[in-house]
């Protein structure tokens, strides 16, 4: 009888023995993929930080410009040149010439009426 108790206790042994290992793989397999996702988690964030950190240094350098364009344009002189290049104003003493080039596109002369000196030798007709 005890020939037989010891070979139960053995087949229990070796049975807890296999469902230990068994178990031990499977709790490693389940922390590798759980290591993985955060990994993968952790490298998205990581780029899309980098990603977002760009951005802003873009739109900071925008910001710069867009200043400089502001404090250009907020002085008198600033409006002024704003209103002959993109509005085609000139001041009431100014005579406004309009001469053609070789391709057949108007040329916009701004020049005072009195003085001719400063306008181009092919616009003087």
């Amino acid at each position: 009888m005890s020939e037989e108790k010891a070979t139960v206790k053995r087949k229990r042994v070796r049975f807890s023995t296999e469902i230990m290992f068994i178990l031990s793989v499977v709790f490693c397999v389940a922390l590798s993929v759980i290591y993985l996702v955060r990994y993968n988690n952790i490298r998205n964030l990581l780029q899309r930080e980098t990603e977002l950190r760009e951005r802003i240094e873009s739109l900071e350098r925008e910001n710069r410009h867009l200043q400089q364009n502001l404090d250009t344009l907020s002085t008198p002189e600033g409006i002024e040149r704003l209103a002959r290049e993109r509005l085609g104003l000139v001041k009431p003493e100014e005579l406004v010439i309009y001469t053609v080039n070789e391709n057949n596109q108007p040329l916009n002369y701004n020049a005072a009426a009195s003085d001719t000196s400063t306008l181009p030798e092919n616009s003087q007709r």
